[in-house]
């Protein structure tokens, strides 16, 4: 499998603190199948959360390194997680950020109470004119997606991949990430399941949580979910399918209960008959 989606990368944000964090985030990542993980470091232009891709890079290098002498079999792959503000745009070309593992795809993520999804999509179709592909990371995070899961299909529609948190499906986020999320593992609007992994907890968690995954989509979409689709974009070649499914909501049944005509009573100054 492949985790396309992780804070592992150490002293960058609110992730791994140090090297060591790491490696135990990757032994545990190994142990449940994890072979190739995705080191995607906040980018917040208004935080502190800016390290330049140099210093990413100098810090990749060493966790390699320190991979190798640990013999843990993965293999890490560098991109940044973007932060959507509308100026980001221009920021594009500096190469302050970058794609995941230098491909096309840039992972991008928004705010959970952020109402503005008109803006967040135009900023995301600006990407795409300038060539690049967007996945759109835990949206089932986002109040107005899980006011209404089907607004992803828009996104879809306009060129946008999808990426939930494994660890959704557990609860971890709340129980209405989780709703959201199965609804939308249920209607194949998810192209990527990812860890989002910041702490060796998050790996501890994720065994349920796949199994979990699996059991809703079934062994062919759940391997083209964790395996093939992520090959695809650190390959950077190949094309990824979308097929989703319009949710309809189940109807709420509301039951009043009856009373027999008995005569007049007083409950609060309200009469019940």
């Amino acid at each position: 499998m492949i985790d396309i989606h992780t804070h592992v990368l150490y002293g960058i944000d609110d992730g791994s603190p140090t090297i060591e964090n790491s490696l135990e985030m990757l032994r545990v990542a190994e142990r449940i199948g994890f072979r190739g993980v995705v080191l995607t470091p906040h980018y917040m232009s208004y935080t502190n959360f800016v390290s330049r891709v140099a210093e990413n890079k100098k810090r990749l290098k060493a966790l390699i390194k320190a991979v190798a002498e640990e013999n843990i079999n993965i293999q890490l792959f560098l991109g940044n997680e973007l932060y959507y503000e509308p100026d980001m745009i221009q920021m594009v070309e500096t190469g302050e950020f970058t794609t995941l593992n230098k491909s096309n795809y840039f992972l991008v993520e928004t705010m959970r109470h952020d109402s503005s999804v008109e803006h967040l999509q135009e900023f995301l179709y600006r990407l795409q004119a300038k060539g690049y592909s967007t996945i759109l990371a835990h949206p089932e995070r986002y109040d107005f997606v899980r006011e209404n899961p089907n607004i992803l299909l828009d996104f879809m529609d306009k060129g946008t991949y999808i990426q939930t948190n494994a660890l959704s499906l557990t609860g971890f986020y709340g129980s209405a990430s989780k709703e959201t999320a199965e609804i939308m593992l249920e209607h194949n609007m998810v192209q990527f399941l990812a860890s989002d992994a910041h702490r060796v907890k998050s790996y501890e968690l994720m065994e349920r949580a796949l199994d979990r995954a699996e059991e809703i989509v079934g062994r062919k979409e759940f391997e083209q979910i964790m395996n093939l689709n992520p090959a695809i974009v650190l390959g950077n070649r190949g094309t990824i399918q979308c097929s989703p499914i319009e949710y309809s909501p189940k109807k709420k049944h509301h039951f009043f209960p009856s009373f027999k005509k008995s005569g007049k009573k007083r409950l609060g100054g309200v009469g019940i008959q």
